[in-house]
């Protein structure tokens, strides 16, 4: 069955969860329960393992023991320890407290029967493996009663650093960036850190992956085969004219909508109603130019040494 996909990403904690609730309202979408991180767990490690040499894979020794095994860490790794891997991802991120990976599109027994259907043949290894994110987004479709009239949406934030690979693979897809101010991202960052082991960035770390993401966006967004299918909202502009940018993120993706179907959206998800948020929980507040008294001077004045340009190339005030 042919049926269109879209994908949600940015920089973590720039608002992506809360973008995807809005879309996921509207009646014709058909959203995966949590992020699948399905290009990050199998199409990334193919193309940054099987390089690595000797001394940057004993740097990474514990990880490698974990998920791999002693023979990839002394000897290089070869295809079907990575295929292999997936299935150590698999299980670990399962038992995670975020609730994100790839049992949210498939369970084991699926994943077993998708990876020997998808590493079948004489295809090389990316080739397979974009074969099987398709299979699962498929087997997902389909398990959920999608119809041609639905669209699948998939938010993972780090699906940016693919964008260009996702999109076209998948011509009948669009995908969605958001961008927020980088700033307020620090400190959603740290309130995050509370309670999240990933969190837990240095202002210098959350600049670097703040100003990757962007980067990355524009990278895309310069693409001529996909531009047209990559659209970008800002967090701001979404926070404070909602019905306006709604409705044009619902032009975008081919989706009618009436005002009243907006403003019941709008109500649905407006966070200040949102009952468990707070520090150190996944929703906090979602406020605007927080970073202002958020962040430590010697912090602001950070961000301003180390992404002034980006920020002002972006219209944020520094």
């Amino acid at each position: 069955m042919k049926y269109r996909k879209l994908f949600v990403v940015g920089c973590p904690r720039s608002g992506t969860s809360w973008l995807t609730k809005i879309i996921s309202l509207h009646p014709n979408i058909l959203k995966v329960p949590s992020e699948s991180h399905a290009y990050s767990l199998t199409y990334h490690y193919f193309t940054y393992l099987k390089q690595q040499k000797l001394k940057k894979r004993f740097k990474s020794a514990k990880w490698i023991l974990k998920f791999y095994g002693l023979k990839p860490l002394l000897l290089g790794f070869k295809s079907e320890d990575i295929w292999q891997g997936i299935f150590k991802h698999y299980e670990a991120y399962q038992k995670g407290k975020d609730k994100v990976g790839l049992h949210n599109l498939v369970n084991y027994t699926e994943l077993q029967e998708l990876i020997a259907k998808a590493s079948s043949g004489s295809e090389d290894d990316l080739t397979k493996v974009k074969k099987l994110n398709k299979l699962m987004f498929d087997r997902f479709f389909e398990k959920n009663g999608g119809t041609q009239k639905d669209i699948l949406l998939e938010k993972t934030p780090q699906h940016l650093r693919y964008i260009d690979v996702i999109l076209n693979q998948f011509p009948e897809s669009k995908g969605i960036e958001i961008i927020r101010d980088g700033r307020d991202i620090c400190v959603s960052y740290q309130a995050r850190s509370k309670n999240a082991r990933w969190a837990k960035q240095s202002t210098k770390s959350v600049i670097q992956i703040w100003k990757k993401a962007i980067e990355r966006g524009k990278i895309a967004k310069a693409n001529s085969e996909i531009s047209d299918r990559l659209y970008s909202v800002r967090y701001e502009n979404l926070r404070t004219y909602p019905q306006k940018e709604i409705s044009k993120i619902f032009d975008f993706i081919g989706l009618d909508y009436d005002e009243t179907l907006i403003d019941e959206i709008i109500d649905a998800t407006d966070i200040s109603k949102v009952k468990n948020k707070g520090e150190g929980k996944h929703i906090r507040q979602g406020s605007i130019g927080e970073w202002q008294t958020g962040l430590l001077p010697e912090d602001i004045a950070l961000w301003k040494e180390l992404a002034g340009d980006t920020l002002a190339g972006l219209g944020y005030l520094i």
